[in-house]
């Protein structure tokens, strides 16, 4: 059931009232009561145990995770508990330490995994002349742990850095990330090392020339190669069958904060009045009746978590808390460490995010608690690399937030052909109610509404940044916006004074096929020209890679969640990249200004977890106060005074 790295404390005698507490004290903490004779022993979970079942108690048993053991030692001792401890797997686990004398061993043992892997002909031989220094400490700590968590900002280099903390492992590699990254892992496998990576599309993708999973793990066994599988995170629960084919001794888990969710299980009430739990599962859907319900996405990335035969796992991550809030961090863990954080999202939920009640049932678990603790336990498995050591070499991303007056703005084009914006957001507002999903869409239609009527300067921004030589890229909220403006930009270049030839402009979002898209990032990363790329945040603003040419970037819808502001800025700070001007245009007057109390509000609680330096700075410049003559002074009022509130 449990097979982390862990120390087993054995306490003699009754069990004392702190060990009833230490699996909340500690989460991810089991504790055992022992009993009976030598001939009829038992051993049963304390907690589960009636207090009229424990008059048989002879000893108690404490499982404590390695990166626990320090906390239930401290308990212990504190109750005065004597207790005799045993270890399992922990030799060599040691917490991450950022001295300069351990940061140049690291490296330096790296550096001789590298230089073994290049001899052994699976890393190419430029690699070891490329890869940076916090690369070559990503191998020496994926060397003797069985899970690593690697929170490197965007354009860190972290497909790198774990293909090398991989590759200190023998076996099946399987990668899990989002459908649109499974084009960077496939080039950039290819890029960096001698393995033959295997790409899982949809059948609708496939081509007659492609060849199946069952002939390249065939191939991969003929010809003694190392099987690299990577899968799209959307599609895995309809290929886990495939993934246990791949039988994987190291699993990577790309974007790991977009895999995780605390809602994996339903509760059954019993006839007898007991609750029993199953996997949660999606309703079967569209004209096939055949099909059957699937585990959630949720499921099938634990139940891909939890093969057989891992040796180790790798997260990568730039925003672990996506949302500004621990909560997030549980399942990530739990994907990571199975268990070893607490088997009970509530447990961990009590312990790190200061949950409580809720009045419309259920856990409040919005805040935050103990994090300088749960920091530390961390520290044995994750590797950060601070925005300042990643792009130290690397131009800087300039972000300049631009205050729109009603003057400069348009009005909303139309939600649809049949709506206004006011109209659908009236109905949203309607359906709301409290369901935290369409409240989310009803933000984000506002959002949209506020970007709709920053068309007129995004257009004329994009036409000054082509007319300068430049590469500019545009995030928009919706299709409509995205195929709109494209064509807008089209026509305005083609036109007036200063026509400017047949610029390419590319225009892609989720209705555009992930081989087309891929195909244009390509196209906008090699056009040595001036180009455009308009695009929804959602569709290229994560795990793509090839933006990082960019002159001019333009925010026109601002992303909401912290972990999305920083994923769509990570496009640009990227290794062979250039300064890029990031421009956040935010609308007076619309649901942009709330936004900007959110995303400042949901800064502090990162940085409390995190170095998180990229985020130096950016709550005092989306609140304009980086340049306070440049900004509406009624504005800086209006937003101080929110703040105050």
């Amino acid at each position: 059931m449990w097979d982390q790295p862990h120390y087993v404390y054995c306490i003699p005698g009754s069990p004392h009232p702190v060990l009833d507490q230490l699996e909340t004290l500690v989460p991810g903490n089991l504790v055992y009561a022992r009993g009976g004779t030598v001939n009829h022993p038992w051993r049963s979970r304390l907690e589960k145990m009636d207090l009229s079942d424990r008059t048989g108690i002879t000893s108690c048993e404490v499982l404590s995770p390695v990166h626990g053991a320090w906390l239930t030692e401290s308990w212990l001792q504190h109750n005065g508990l004597g207790y005799e401890v045993e270890t399992v797997d922990v030799s060599g686990l040691s917490f991450w330490d950022d001295s300069v004398e351990n940061r140049r061993h690291l490296e330096a043992t790296g550096r001789s995994l590298v230089a073994d892997m290049v001899s052994q002909g699976t890393v190419l031989p430029h690699v070891p002349d490329i890869a940076t220094p916090y690369q070559f400490m990503a191998a020496a700590w994926a060397d003797h742990r069985p899970w690593v968590m690697n929170v490197w900002p965007c354009g860190g280099g972290k497909t790198l850095g774990s293909l090398l903390g991989a590759l200190t492992r023998r076996g099946p590699i399987l990668v899990i990330c989002p459908a649109k990254a499974r084009h960077v892992w496939w080039s950039q496998v290819q890029e960096y090392t001698t393995l033959k990576p295997y790409r899982l599309k949809p059948q609708s993708d496939m081509r007659k020339k492609d060849i199946t999973l069952d002939e390249y793990l065939g191939e991969c066994r003929m010809e003694n190669r190392r099987p690299l599988v990577v899968i799209g995170a959307e599609s895995l629960p309809d290929h886990l069958d495939e993934a246990r084919k791949v039988d994987p001794t190291v699993l990577i888990l790309d974007e790991l904060h977009t895999h995780g969710s605390k809602s994996r299980w339903k509760a059954i009430q019993q006839a007898d009045g007991t609750v029993s739990f199953e996997a949660k599962k999606t309703r079967a859907s569209g004209r096939d009746s055949s099909r059957v319900d699937r585990n959630t996405r949720a499921v099938a990335i634990m139940e891909a978590s939890r093969l057989p035969n891992l040796s180790l796992r790798i997260g990568m991550t730039a925003t672990p808390l996506d949302d500004g809030r621990p909560r997030r961090l549980w399942s990530q863990l739990d994907l990571l460490l199975p268990g070893a954080f607490s088997f009970s999202y509530s447990k961990f939920a009590k312990r790190y995010c200061a949950a409580r009640p809720s009045q419309w049932g259920g856990l409040d678990d919005k805040g935050s608690s103990n994090i300088e603790e749960l920091r530390a336990r961390c520290a044995l498995f994750t590797h950060e690399v601070p925005y300042s050591e990643s792009h130290s070499a690397l131009p800087s991303t300039r972000v300049q937030v631009v205050y729109l007056d009603n003057n400069q703005l348009n009005r909303a084009d139309r939600w649809s052909d049949q709506r206004t914006f006011g109209q659908e957001i009236r109905r949203m507002a309607q359906e709301a109610g409290g369901n935290p999903l369409a409240r989310e869409m009803l933000i984000e239609a506002r959002l949209a509404e506020a970007c709709s009527r920053k068309r007129r300067f995004i257009v004329d921004e994009v036409l000054q940044g082509l007319r300068g030589g430049g590469k500019v890229v545009v995030f928009t909220a919706r299709r409509r916006e995205t195929e709109m403006w494209a064509h807008e930009i089209r026509r305005a270049a083609s036109r007036g004074d200063e026509q400017m030839g047949d610029i390419p402009v590319w225009m892609g979002h989720g209705g555009v096929s992930e081989t087309d898209r891929d195909r244009m990032v390509d196209a906008y990363r090699s056009s040595p020209g001036p180009c455009c790329l308009v695009g929804t945040g959602q569709a290229f603003g994560t795990a793509v890679d090839g933006m990082q040419t960019t002159d001019l970037a333009i925010f026109a819808m601002l992303p909401w969640k912290p972990g999305d502001f920083t994923q769509w800025k990570g496009r640009f700070d990227r290794l062979g990249g250039r300064a890029t001007l990031l421009k956040v245009p935010i609308a007076v007057g619309t649901y942009d200004e709330r936004v900007v109390d959110i995303l400042v509000e949901k800064f502090g609680p990162i940085r409390d977890f995190l170095d998180a330096d990229e985020l130096e700075g950016m709550d005092d410049k989306l609140l304009g106060l980086e340049d306070e003559g440049a900004i509406v002074q009624s504005v800086i009022s209006k937003l101080v005074e929110q703040l105050s509130a």
